[in-house]
């Protein structure tokens, strides 16, 4: 099942605590679970003034922005980027109460919008997961990105929810959300009202790797090596490895061949997962072959 959602990604930086201090907005349009479109407008804050701190996360100071127009002078091409959307941003909060915060100085029409947070998404797909910050999911999903852009910022977060609906199966966002409990937030001129759902205790189910489990290796990261070898299958979280290959595609442009019988995998599973990862699979070798994965022989039987 396609995960065909339809939404736009969000993620404002701003120049001090003030939430009407926004200095760059990112935003990326999904169609049917691809993302379609994006742009990411530099913003010159009223007053002109920087904090330190903030400073040191996003890396944009004054001087960047001195020459860019304010906020209500582009709030009209942000407005049709945006169109009637559900807005989607991480901690979607701080991003819809920056937006509000930005009309009502620029003096602009408060428009009536409804979001949803791909924290709580998260949340409730992997609850046995420990950290839900946008760069900690990233790097688990393999997403990577230049955090505090706000245009990158908004792809990992668009990334996030795309992996959530695959994760849960899910036809649409409203699919996704209905599977998890959850309600949009709304706002407009009065104010804002998040993301809500129903609580639960988290339960123990398949989805939580025993500790006896070999754990998913991302980048950078080294398995111990066992004390003793263990000829049995071990378990392989398929699912999660689907995911995170659509993501990276280190394969892309590739041609692959697979030969012998495959230990931890099936055959169409190896050729579902080189697939995923942007490789073209071959049945057999040819001068057009990159990649030869060779299992173990098989005898032939007469």
């Amino acid at each position: 099942m396609d995960f065909a959602a339809n939404f736009t990604a969000i993620d404002f930086e701003t120049a001090s605590r003030r939430p009407d201090s926004a200095c760059q907005l990112g935003a990326v349009v999904v169609r049917d679970g691809r993302i379609v479109d994006e742009a990411m407008w530099m913003i010159r804050p009223r007053p002109l003034y920087f904090s330190r701190s903030n400073i040191q996360i996003h890396g944009i100071t004054p001087d960047r922005v001195r020459s860019e127009p304010l906020f209500g002078d582009v709030w009209p091409e942000i407005a049709e980027k945006l169109g009637q959307d559900c807005l989607v941003a991480h901690n979607a909060s701080f991003d819809i109460g920056v937006l509000l915060a930005s009309l009502s100085s620029h003096q602009q029409t408060v428009p009536e919008l409804h979001f949803t947070c791909t924290r709580a998404i998260a949340r409730r797909t992997w609850p046995h997961h420990r950290r839900f910050g946008l760069k900690p999911l990233s790097d688990w999903l393999g997403v990577r990105f230049h955090h505090h852009d706000a245009l990158e910022d908004s792809i990992a977060c668009a990334k996030i929810l795309l992996a959530a609906g695959i994760d849960r199966d899910a036809a649409s966002l409203e699919d996704l959300e209905k599977q998890l409990k959850l309600s949009r937030g709304k706002a407009g001129p009065w104010g804002q009202r998040g993301v809500s759902g129903r609580s639960s205790r988290r339960r123990q189910s398949t989805r939580v790797a025993p500790a006896s489990r070999s754990p998913f290796l991302f980048p950078n990261q080294v398995a111990s090596p066992p004390e003793a070898y263990n000829d049995s299958q071990p378990e392989v979280d398929l699912q999660r490895l689907m995911i995170r290959a659509e993501f990276i595609r280190p394969l892309s442009g590739q041609c692959i061949v697979f030969s012998g019988r495959l230990r931890n995998l099936t055959r169409d599973q190896a050729e579902t997962l080189a697939t995923r990862l942007g490789g073209t699979c071959q049945s057999d070798l040819s001068e057009s072959t990159d990649v030869l994965v060779a299992g173990e022989k098989t005898e032939d039987v007469a």
